[in-house]
């Protein structure tokens, strides 16, 4: 699982550019180019996940559905050039949009090219540096109906020299959610009758751009109520599948890790989730983003 996040974060790791310090001022930009229109080749960056695919389906007709575009085009020295800053609405399309997205950037050498999706939000006010984007948190909401999952938070990138009319732009998008599949299996003996489904310390904001060694949230970045669902019945031997779309819960330890309870009567079940097991030394709490989890909670 940890070379699988490795991975991830190597797929998603831009180069850092600028001195690496966020600046509080901004020169103006100079030597800009002309106006130039460009076509984006896009596609999805796989999901990592635990569990099989039988037990956590990938469903791209939910997931991978666009229905925004921002564009953000940064310079070789990391300073937004905010006057090409655009939001592209796809005003009632609907399906995968993978291909032929076609945008106006300015000629530049050694551009960044950041593509923020599905924000359902034309007044964002961004950073006018690299950096800063780098930490900036949006705020997404977390579902737990498989079926309105239809606006999924995603970033995709594309660094070069932007040349000229016509150029093709490859970028790979990345969700900037965690699904979370949550088996509860009855192993009691008895059915559990009029239960519910509880999910403690539920993230809904998010990093934008995701990368290494990112600080931990913040307190204000988790809902304040328990994030619930209920089930009627659960005969004995049986078990329930819940689905759950929740931000990336990075975390420094327990404190802030999400947590799910199950009640059913008198009876309660509690597990802490991770993305190592409960018995690993120095367990990782931190839930990643463009992964999905499957966790089985057996009740005895």
């Amino acid at each position: 699982m940890k070379d699988k996040l490795t991975k991830y974060i190597l797929l998603c790791l831009l180069v850092c550019i600028g001195t690496g310090c966020e600046q509080t001022e901004v020169s103006s930009n100079v030597n800009i180019g002309k106006e130039v229109n460009v076509r984006f080749s896009l596609g999805m960056l796989p999901a990592e996940g635990t569990g099989t695919r039988a037990s956590a389906p990938h469903v791209p007709e939910v997931e991978n559905l666009i229905y925004d575009i921002w564009v953000l085009q940064f310079n070789e020295n990391g300073i937004l050039l905010d006057t090409k800053t655009k939001y592209y609405p796809r005003e009632g399309e609907s399906g995968l949009f993978v291909e032929n997205f076609k945008a106006t950037l300015i000629e530049a050498q050694n551009s960044t090219v950041c593509l923020v999706v599905n924000t359902n939000d034309p007044d964002i006010s961004w950073p006018n540096n690299f950096p800063a984007f780098q930490r900036m948190l949006l705020d997404v909401q977390a579902s737990n109906d498989l079926s309105l999952r239809d606006r999924m938070p995603m970033c995709g990138y594309w660094q070069g020299n932007v040349t000229g009319d016509g150029q093709v732009l490859s970028a790979l998008l990345c969700r900037m959610m965690t699904r979370i599949n949550l088996v509860v299996n009855n192993q009691t003996g008895a059915a559990l009758a009029g239960g519910t489904v509880a999910l403690e310390n539920v993230p809904t904001r998010a990093y934008v751009y995701p990368r290494i060694n990112q600080e931990a949230l913040p307190d204000n970045a988790y809902t304040s109520e328990v994030f619930s669902d209920s089930f009627t019945s659960i005969s004995s031997g049986d078990s329930q599948e819940f689905y759950y779309y929740i931000a990336p819960n990075i975390c420094s330890g327990e404190d802030h890790a999400t947590k799910v309870t199950v009640t059913s009567g008198d009876k309660t079940w509690s597990v802490t989730l991770g993305t190592s097991a409960p018995d690993e030394a120095d367990r990782i709490y931190t839930l990643y983003a463009n992964n999905y989890y499957t966790f089985t909670l057996n009740l005895k």
